[in-house]
């Protein structure tokens, strides 16, 4: 826009030249000899003003223009006012506590409205990847620990009812990518009889897209009544085919190494039953924490119960399997 402006001047200034010449030509001509010398003079000092006038016009041409600061900027170029947050629609709901800011009203309300569903940031779960790396959280000393080639297969049994589809992918995906393909014999679906629609055909989808990667590799059995958590687990016991049965929620993820010391456990001595720690998933935000290890029972009303080890195995090596 700048340039435009400085061309056109330079058009209008040429113009008046030239109708300053050309009045002067006209005047000559009406002039007397003697006039007409000194008039001439007087408008070859003037033709030699506009002259210089016209060199220091084009030195300013040539000169790179110069950008304005931020600080000559117009308050309106300079100045843009802050995007402001979406307000907070659920300011006492439990997963808002720490998690969704920037979030839009619509976004905030799909939220909402799966976590009193599933108990859990549904809405995150769906947007984080299936085979998202967890942080490994063990011992050091366990990292060293070297263990048989040779141990028992493992059919792992996730169990579940009316959750969430994108975390049972995650589960099982997670169980795929941390288990030795040697070792895993397979994974056991057990449905207790969700209602939910996501779990009908998109999870037989799922399924048969990792069969093309590990054929025959994942079993669905669906209960036609709820049948209950142990009846569930019993069920996928009885579809087990691997050397050893591991039973899990289907909300975990297997991370690294999980599998490893409990089959070298009962290679050992097949009459134990060992359990993994699997780390803590925080129900909001889904970030990883580290589990504390402990013993687990039942009191006398079958309430699962936590105990802690001895203290002589926490001060000696917590990286030892422990009862």
């Amino acid at each position: 826009m700048k340039v435009y402006f400085r061309v056109g001047m330079i058009g209008a200034f040429l113009f008046l030249v030239y109708l300053i010449i050309f009045m002067t030509g006209r005047w000559r001509e009406e002039k007397p000899l003697q006039k007409r010398v000194t008039n001439q003079e007087a408008m070859s000092r003037k033709l030699d003003r506009i002259q210089e006038s016209l060199n220091k016009l084009a030195n300013l041409l040539e000169k790179p223009e110069k950008k304005s600061s931020p600080e000559e900027l117009s308050p309106n170029e300079n100045q843009k006012e802050p995007k402001k947050a979406p307000p907070k629609l659920y300011p006492n709901s439990e997963l808002f506590v720490k998690w969704g800011d920037g979030l839009t009203e619509e976004e905030q309300k799909e939220a909402e409205a799966l976590f009193k569903i599933y108990g859990y940031n549904a809405f995150l779960s769906n947007q984080i990847a299936l085979d998202r790396e967890l942080p490994d959280m063990r011992d050091p000393r366990c990292l060293k620990k070297k263990y048989p080639r040779v141990l028992p297969s493992v059919s792992v049994v996730l169990i579940y009812v009316n959750e969430a589809l994108s975390v049972i992918k995650r589960a099982v995906r997670s169980v795929i990518t941390n288990t030795p393909e040697r070792l895993l014999r397979e994974i056991i679906l057990v449905d207790d009889h969700s209602t939910y629609n996501d779990l009908g055909k998109p999870v037989e989808d799922y399924i048969d897209e990792i069969h093309k990667e590990r054929p025959g590799l994942i079993k669905r059995v669906w209960h036609t009544s709820p049948m209950g958590l142990s009846q569930a687990r019993i069920t996928g016991w009885e579809h087990a085919a691997g050397d050893v049965v591991a039973i899990l929620d289907a909300h975990i993820e297997a991370t690294r190494g999980w599998a490893e010391p409990l089959l070298a456990q009962i290679k050992a001595d097949r009459t134990v039953v060992v359990s993994p720690v699997f780390e803590k998933l925080h129900f909001d935000d889904l970030h990883v924490e580290r589990h504390m290890s402990f013993a687990q029972g039942f009191d006398w009303a079958l309430w699962c119960m936590y105990e802690f080890f001895k203290p002589n195995w926490s001060d000696v090596d917590e990286s030892q399997p422990q009862k």
